[in-house]
C-alpha cells in the first residue's frame, strides 16, 4: 500500500513538475516574442529618426549651397537661421528680443531657392499667384512663443527698411508636422521686408 501510494505521489510530482515546465517553456515563449517585437519596434524608430536626421542635413547642406551662389548679398547665420539681406536697412535701431517689428512676408517651401508660396500678407505677390492678401504688415514682438524659430533667429539684428530672406530647414521650422499646406520635414524660406523697429525702451 506504501508503495502505491509512493507512486502516486511520484506521479503527481512529476505531473506537477512536468506542467510547469511546459508554464515556464509558454511564459518564455511569450517573452521571446515580445523581446523581438520590443527590438523591432526600437530599431524602426531609431531608422526613423536617423532618417529624419539625414533628411535635415541634407536640408542644410542644400541651403548652404544656395546661399553661396549668391552674389552682392550679406550673409547673417544664429541659431540655425540664414538671412540674406538683399537690400541693407537704413534705419539706426536693430531688432532685439522684446521689440516690435511689422513686415511684409511671403512664404515658400524652399528648393534650391524660392519653391511653393504658402502665405503672404505682399499683395503684389498674391496677385501673382492668385492668393487672398490682407495688405497689412505682420506685427511680432520679437521672442513670442508663437513664432517659429527660424523666423525669430532669422529676424534678430533686422534694420528697418531692410528686405532680406530668412531661410532655414525643417529644424527650425515645422519639422516633423504638417501645418496647412506644408507637409511634413519642409525647409522654409520667407521673403522679408522690414517696415518698421518699435524698440522696448
Amino acid at each position: 500500500m506504501k508503495k502505491k501510494a509512493s507512486i502516486f505521489k511520484r506521479a503527481q510530482l512529476l505531473l506537477y513538475l512536468g506542467n510547469r515546465r511546459r508554464i515556464l517553456i509558454r511564459i518564455m515563449k511569450i517573452n521571446t516574442i515580445y523581446l523581438i517585437g520590443l527590438l523591432f519596434s526600437v530599431s524602426f524608430i531609431s531608422c526613423v529618426k536617423q532618417d529624419r536626421e539625414n533628411t535635415i542635413i541634407g536640408q542644410e547642406e542644400a541651403i548652404d549651397d544656395y546661399i553661396s551662389s549668391q552674389t552682392d548679398v550679406r550673409v547673417v547665420r544664429n541659431g540655425g537661421a540664414n538671412r540674406v539681406v538683399r537690400t541693407e536697412g537704413t534705419g539706426l535701431d536693430t531688432l532685439a528680443a522684446g521689440d516690435s517689428v511689422y513686415y511684409y512676408y511671403s512664404a515658400y517651401i524652399f528648393s534650391s531657392g524660392k519653391g511653393t508660396l504658402f502665405a503672404t500678407n505682399d499683395t503684389t505677390v498674391a496677385k501673382l499667384y492668385n492668393f487672398d492678401a490682407t495688405g497689412e504688415p505682420e506685427r511680432a514682438k520679437l521672442g513670442e512663443s508663437k513664432m517659429i524659430s527660424g523666423i525669430r533667429n532669422g529676424l534678430r539684428g533686422v534694420k528697418e527698411g531692410e528686405n532680406c530672406d530668412i531661410i532655414f530647414s525643417a529644424k527650425y521650422g515645422f519639422n516633423n508636422t504638417v501645418v496647412y499646406n506644408v507637409p511634413k520635414l519642409s525647409p522654409l524660406l520667407y521673403d522679408i521686408k522690414i517696415t518698421k523697429i518699435v524698440k522696448n525702451r
